[in-house]
This record gives structure tokens, C-alpha cells and sequence, in this order.
């Protein structure tokens, strides 16, 4: 019997556990143990059970196979975790581009013609014989369910064209979210030229594919990171696991953390980093 689930959304789609697999290796766990995991919950799933309940209980029975893979599994929910407010998120977007040689600098005054304008992050990269330059507007959402509207693309754009008449060697702009795109964003963007950047969105260049690609994976990937943790962190610009790995204890001790707890952190962002 077909067995129907709950998307986000509250749609309902055909169980398909390929799905789950493909998440699960994602988050380096390997074939035998994947198969063990879908083997541990598939009792548990009922009709009309949530994706959301269905993924924890992927994520509760491989954090008890091997705890690294599950940190890595919850990598979705790690960018929710930076909310409430959108400012970690920009500050990753800005350390996700410099993944790709890009230098980075976040919440900028740009002038316009008409008004000045705070650019979440403004990005540079020298290609050929020119420097590219782009600005990013970033919009943070605290459920995955909530998709990326047409008023922030039509925000977003109306902001560039505004920069661009006094700043005329920004070639474009992008709109990044943590979360989806609504279609007839896409549409727009496909129209004017905007670029966009989502969790899944574009297929092979999405914020998870660049994520994973040279392993640039967020702090709060770490199970059990007090959020006055994260703030210290995040206020000396270290929100990537590979940031915290090589900052210098000594410098870590002068922002408030303790020694203990330094060596427990770092423990566990080289072991998710090492999978």
C-alpha cells in the first residue's frame, strides 16, 4: 500500500525513501548503515506522517549509529538555528563565497541615485581582466516552510538598478534565502536577470551543494551549542566549523569560552569535518 506524507507545505506526496537515502549520504553516513537506518524507522511511519517527523526520526536512529553523520544530516535545520534574527545568515553567505574566491565584506552603505542603500554583502572576484563586483540581499526565514516572496525580488532589483546608475561596475545582484523561492520569483528573476540562491535552488548550485562541496559547514551543526556560544562566535566572525577549528584557543579564551569546553568544541567540529 502506498503510503502518503505530509510536505511542509501541507501537501501531500508519495512516501519515497530514495529521498531519505540521498540525504543520509549526503551526510557521509555509508550504504550498509544507511539501509540499517531506513530498516530502524520504517514501523514508526504512519499515513499522513510529516516529512519533518519522518527526517527526525532518520536523525534520532543515525545520532545513535554514529553521531558525526547525524550533525552533518541536520544541516538544514543548522541554518534555521542561526535565526531568530538574519545577521549570522548573512555573515555565512559571505563565508560560503569566499569558498569560491570571492572577497567578501556584509552590511555596507552603497549610495543610489535616488537614496542610500545597506547591502547585506557586497562580493568582489577578480576574473580575467576584470574584478566582478555583486550585491547580495539576504533573507532569513525561522520555519522551512516559509518561501522567499516576489516583493523581495522585486525589492531586491529595484534596489540594484538605484545603485547601479552612480555605481555603473556592479555587474548584478543576487537574492539568497535559507529556504525556497516562491515561482513566479523565479520567473521574475529568470525575466530581469536576477540571481538566486536557496537551500536547494539552483539544482547544482544550491547553498547546500556549496556547503558541502569544500565542507564549509556552520557552527550550529555542533548538537548542543548554547546560543550564548553562538553569539560569542558569531561577534568575532567565526561561523564556519573550519573557522573554530584553526582559531587559536587563546584567542577563543579571550571572548568568553572556557578551556574545557574549547577543547569540546573543537572535538567535535573535526570529527563532523572529518566524515
Amino acid at each position: 500500500m502506498q503510503i502518503l506524507v505530509k510536505k511542509s507545505d501541507g501537501t501531500l506526496e508519495p512516501l519515497d525513501f530514495n529521498k531519505i537515502r540521498t540525504a543520509l549520504r549526503r551526510a557521509g553516513a555509508s550504504y550498509p548503515l544507511i539501509e540499517e537506518v531506513i530498516d530502524n524507522i520504517q514501523q514508526e511511519i504512519k499515513p499522513n506522517i510529516s516529512t519533518k517527523q519522518i527526517y527526525k526520526l532518520a536523525f534520532e536512529a543515525l545520532d545513535k549509529l554514529e553521531p558525526e553523520s547525524a550533525a552533518r544530516f541536520g544541516l538544514k535545520n543548522a541554518l534555521i538555528k542561526m535565526g531568530p534574527d538574519g545577521y549570522p545568515f548573512e555573515t555565512f553567505i559571505a563565508a560560503l563565497l569566499k569558498g569560491r574566491n570571492y572577497q567578501t565584506q556584509t552590511r555596507i552603505i552603497l549610495a543610489g541615485k535616488c537614496i542610500t542603500h545597506e547591502i547585506d554583502v557586497f562580493a568582489t572576484r577578480q576574473e580575467e581582466n576584470k574584478t566582478r563586483k555583486i550585491i547580495i540581499e539576504c533573507k532569513f526565514h525561522n520555519a522551512p516552510h516559509i518561501k522567499c516572496s516576489i516583493q523581495s525580488a522585486l525589492y531586491t532589483w529595484a534596489r540594484y538598478l538605484d545603485i547601479k546608475e552612480v555605481n555603473p561596475d556592479i555587474d548584478n545582484c543576487w537574492l539568497v534565502t535559507n529556504t525556497k523561492f516562491s515561482g513566479d520569483v523565479i520567473q521574475y528573476a529568470d525575466c530581469v536577470g536576477l540571481k538566486l540562491l536557496g537551500w536547494s535552488f539552483p539544482k547544482h548550485e544550491s547553498i547546500q551543494q556549496r556547503i558541502e562541496e569544500n565542507k564549509l559547514y556552520p557552527i550550529t551543526l555542533i548538537k548542543g551549542l548554547k546560543r550564548e556560544e553562538f553569539v560569542k562566535l558569531h561577534n568575532n566572525q567565526i561561523i564556519l566549523l573550519k573557522e573554530l577549528v584553526n582559531t587559536p584557543t587563546q584567542k577563543l579564551l579571550t571572548i568568553g569560552l572556557k578551556e574545557k569546553r574549547i577543547e569540546k568544541l573543537k572535538e567535535i567540529a573535526t570529527k563532523i569535518l572529518s566524515k
